[in-house]
């Protein structure tokens, strides 16, 4: 008699399945252990991305700034122009990463790298700077770190809000069960708006014109040199700096951090020839320098300082 079976759908997984469905359904956790950190190891979590695709998960990576690879810069840099940021320059890996750095104050920074899985080779679709609360006595809330004096809105690709806040969610929630992220969408700012002044910098006394004796009525033309080649970014950035202390009321080099952070993001923008140095000089003395990083539309006025009657004495300090 030839016997007859009943198969049942479903059954159990291999130890090597992704989890895919909905969102809602859970995710797969390989590794606890934020990269970069003293236990250094790799750490993904996959979580479905949709009900309307089933074959796309999701990855999310945390890094700490020195942990970010050049690969996932590359990805980086791709995603801010599929995302089409309005301030690419101040979300540029080399500007966030360096103020990650240089900038923290004493808080724990980590990136969130969140990774479209299942459709031929990873896509990198966000990166979320979060400043993580303390082990013992922090709050459970995570949010959104951004540098002192801007409003950077998180890069994340069109279209992929919901499901990376979801993903990212989960991911900590691994980390830290009671965790909850502080994700809302955003607008992203304008231009101008997003430049604020690091701090308040003290006009500085001047002479009144009717007192001064002597004074030629024709001062001596003034030259601008622009600086952009790699090898000559650093002196010229040193010369700001020395100008910088000299007629600052808060010289840059009074503050270490932000002192580096200059350094740093100049030296790193001056490899790709993205950072321009506009040293003026007058009667061979230089009086005033500016700092900007990127070209053409995009290029931000960075750091500027000026020393001398005529030319305004000091310019706000941007982030």
């Amino acid at each position: 008699m030839r016997q007859r079976f009943t198969v049942i759908e479903g059954g159990a997984a291999t130890g090597n399945s992704v989890a895919q469905g909905s969102l809602a359904q859970g995710s797969v956790i390989e590794a606890s252990v934020i990269e970069g950190s003293p236990a250094d190891a790799a750490l993904s979590a996959r979580v479905p991305a949709s009900p309307i695709a089933a074959s796309v998960s999701w990855r999310v990576d945390l890094r700490r700034a020195v942990a970010v690879s050049e690969g996932e810069i590359a990805a980086w840099r791709a995603l801010l122009v599929r995302a089409r940021v309005a301030d690419p320059i101040r979300s540029d890996p080399d500007y966030l990463l360096s103020a990650a750095q240089h900038q923290a104050g004493g808080r724990d920074l980590v990136f969130a790298l969140a990774w479209v899985t299942g459709q031929g080779p990873d896509q990198l679709a966000a990166v979320l700077p979060l400043a993580m609360p303390h082990t013992l006595w922090g709050q459970e809330r995570i949010g959104l770190w951004q540098p002192y004096g801007t409003a950077l809105a998180p890069v994340i690709a069109p279209a992929c809000f919901a499901p990376v806040r979801v993903a990212v969610a989960d991911r900590l929630r691994a980390l830290r069960p009671r965790s909850v992220l502080v994700l809302e969408p955003m607008a992203a700012p304008e231009a101008d708006s997003a430049v604020a002044p690091l701090r308040a910098v003290p006009q500085r006394a001047g002479i009144p014109a009717h007192s001064l004796i002597g004074v030629r009525a024709n001062p001596a033309p003034v030259q601008v040199e622009r600086v952009s080649e790699p090898s000559l970014v650093r002196d010229a950035v040193e010369e700001f700096l020395l100008l910088d202390a000299e007629v600052a009321a808060a010289p840059i080099i009074g503050d270490p951090s932000e002192a580096a952070l200059v350094r740093v993001v100049t030296r790193l923008f001056a490899q790709r020839r993205q950072v321009t140095v506009a040293l003026t000089r007058r009667d061979d003395a230089i009086v005033a320098a500016t700092i900007t990083l990127g070209h053409g539309a995009q290029a931000v006025l960075w750091r500027q300082v000026a020393g001398e009657a005529g030319v305004p004495e000091r310019y706000g300090r941007r982030a």
